[in-house]
């Protein structure tokens, strides 16, 4: 069973580059290692009501075992770090599964 994995939260402006640098040089390459077949950064356009940048990130597992086991490596857990200093609100994670 496929499942899709949505992370939502949002940062400061000022952050918005240091964050798809981030993305693409350690989560990308990390979550890929881990299993993930594919993931995707989608930022906001335009800040919200309070000025701040939302974001989600979208991951795709072939199973919830999958994405267990690359949330508890080492490689997965060290690229989110940096990331999670940044945030500025609580972050919201769903986990779907894919009907096929």
């Amino acid at each position: 069973m496929a499942v899709v994995r949505i992370f939502y939260s949002a940062v400061d402006p000022s952050d918005s580059d240091t964050v798809r640098r981030i993305f693409v040089e350690d989560v990308r390459p990390a979550f890929e290692s881990a299993g993930c077949e594919q993931i995707e950064l989608l930022i906001n356009m335009e800040p919200s009501a309070g000025g701040l940048l939302e974001g989600v990130v979208i991951s795709r597992w072939p199973s919830i075992g999958a994405v267990e086991a690359a949330l508890e490596s080492r490689s997965v857990a060290e690229s989110l770090v940096r990331v999670r200093q940044m945030l500025r609100l609580e972050p919201i994670t769903r986990t779907f599964e894919v009907l096929e």
